[in-house]
């Protein structure tokens, strides 16, 4: 399944953390995008942060302020409706 999340990219940075198996230092890059969600009594706002590929970082540089389109996936239980 492919699925697109479309907003207006705010920011990103870079965590890390250590990778228990190997002691590593692992960087991951991350973008924050708001989003719009239609609820009961109109829309409002959400502020996702997402993790991106290495590779797709440069893709989203220097695109603050303005939509975005982001290729995502899903872990867990996902519910979906139609809007």
């Amino acid at each position: 399944m492919s699925l697109k999340l479309k907003g207006t990219k705010i920011g990103d940075y870079e965590t890390t953390y250590v990778d228990k198996e190997t002691s590593i230092p692992v960087v991951k890059h991350r973008i924050q995008v708001l989003i719009e969600k239609t609820v009961k009594n109109g829309s409002k706002s959400e502020l996702v942060d997402l993790t991106i590929p290495a590779d797709k970082v440069a893709k989203y540089i220097g695109m603050e302020g303005k939509q975005i389109e982001v290729d995502v996936s899903y872990f867990g239980q996902c519910t979906f409706f139609g809007i």
